[in-house]
This record gives structure tokens, sequence and C-alpha cells, in this order.
């Protein structure tokens, strides 16, 4: 058993803030979450000119417009179980291992020379933004790419 983590946010004063996570047990089984910002965020003139470039893309807005405190994603990646974690991406994996420092976190960027397709299948998210920028398409179209590449998830 493994499972499928995706991530989407901003780089602020170099650190990632993200916004909104998906969890994939497998194409039924999934956990979607949006967040604050972080309490302790200061941003800089340059941070927010970078963050308006990010808004355009991902559609996902900085300010808090979403009920779960950032300060809980340590809790929630914790109740992962020690299982192999997919991702995509040495941002999503950095992200990853820096809450889940002992858990095997795989890049499949690296391991499976993976790259996104230019578009996304539409998902049902919280927020209206393009599916490209959406970790649930995200988490579902690496989901697809590991079964073609007979990878059990």
């Amino acid at each position: 058993m493994s499972c499928i983590i995706t991530v989407e946010g901003f780089y602020v004063s170099k650190r990632y803030v993200v916004k909104e996570l998906t969890i994939l047990y497998n194409s039924q089984h999934h956990q979607h979450f949006h967040f604050n910002t972080p309490i302790d965020l200061i941003i800089s003139p340059k941070d927010q000119r970078n963050i308006n470039k990010c808004q355009g893309y991902n559609g996902l807005k900085l300010q808090d417009d979403s009920h779960l405190p950032y300060e809980i994603i340590g809790y929630v990646l914790s109740s992962v179980p020690k299982i192999p974690i997919y991702t995509a991406g040495n941002q999503a994996k950095t992200f990853l291992d820096q809450y889940l420092p002992t858990w095997n976190v795989i890049d499949i960027c690296v391991e499976y020379n993976f790259k996104y397709p230019t578009e996304l299948q539409p998902s049902l998210c919280f927020k209206p933004h393009p599916s490209r920028y959406c970790t649930l398409s995200k988490a579902k179209t690496i989901h697809i790419a590991l079964h073609l590449l007979q990878v059990d998830v």
C-alpha cells in the first residue's frame, strides 16, 4: 500500500507556504485540504509581487480564505501511515521531507521521469481554479501515471 500527496502554494521569503494539499490513498479515497496562511508570515513588497503572479496562475489566494489553520498541516501529515508516499517535483518532496523526515517520499519526476501533461482532468475542488494547479487533479494524474508505469499504489 502507498499514497499520493500533492501540494500547491506560494514562495514567501524563501519559505514554501502550502495553501492546498491532497492525500490520495486510491482512486476513490482522498482527503483534500485548503489552509489559511501561517500566523508568523511576513510579506515583503518583493514577496507580494511573486504572490500576485502566482495567484494569476493557480487561482489560490494567500489571504485567509479557508477554515483550516496553517499550523495543523503537521498534524494532518503525521496521520499518514508510514507507507511509501508518491509526489511530483522537488518542491513537493522537500516540503514533505520537512514534515515527514522518516517516511519514504518518492519524487516520480526523478524516479520515473514524470512530467505533468499541459492539461489535467478537472476535479470537484472547493475553490474555483485551473485544474492544472488543483492538487486533487494532480493527485489523480499521478495515480493514472503510476498505474501506467505498473507501480502498485
